[in-house]
């Protein structure tokens, strides 16, 4: 299963995981402040994803109301984007997605050091403290999975 995980934001990124294996990383594509809504419709067109799996965003009040309305325009672009394109799409809660990982109440420099030990192949892309979300969308991508194939194993059950 073709599955883009993504760490909304303009300091996020995008995660594509195929079979069980991560595929490639790359940063949000942005444009004067915001995700690039352009880019990331080429991005989901190219790659056709069989799902999309987005970190849902909630406000976080000690953000401030500029920062959370930025990021709540953000992932409305995401969100948008993807049903426009009609590709089908999820948001998981971090609590989700990190419980399923083990990194539930962890920082997120837990999440980078997992993509490495879980990446070897791809630790460059994680490497420095701001990759953080390059980590936490590879991560969110490969959580999905696991629920993906728990989904089957229950109803095979």
């Amino acid at each position: 299963m073709r599955i883009i995980g993504i760490d909304p934001g303009i300091n996020g990124a995008l995660a594509m995981y195929d079979h069980g294996t991560l595929q490639e990383v790359v940063d949000m594509p942005c444009l004067a402040g915001q995700v690039d809504g352009g880019a990331l419709a080429d991005l989901f067109a190219r790659k056709q994803p069989q799902m999309i799996a987005v970190e849902r965003m909630q406000p976080m009040p000690r953000n401030g109301s500029i920062a959370s309305f930025s990021l709540g325009v953000n992932y409305g672009v995401i969100l948008g984007v993807a049903a426009a394109g009609a590709h089908p799409f999820i948001t998981m809660r971090p609590s989700e997605w990190k419980r399923r990982m083990g990194l539930l109440k962890k920082p997120k420099e837990a999440s980078r050091r997992l993509a490495i030990e879980l990446w070897p192949n791809h630790a460059n892309q994680f490497r420095l403290v701001k990759h953080d979300g390059r980590a936490e969308a590879a991560l969110i991508a490969r959580a999905y999975a696991f629920q993906a194939i728990h989904a089957i194993n229950e109803e095979e059950a």
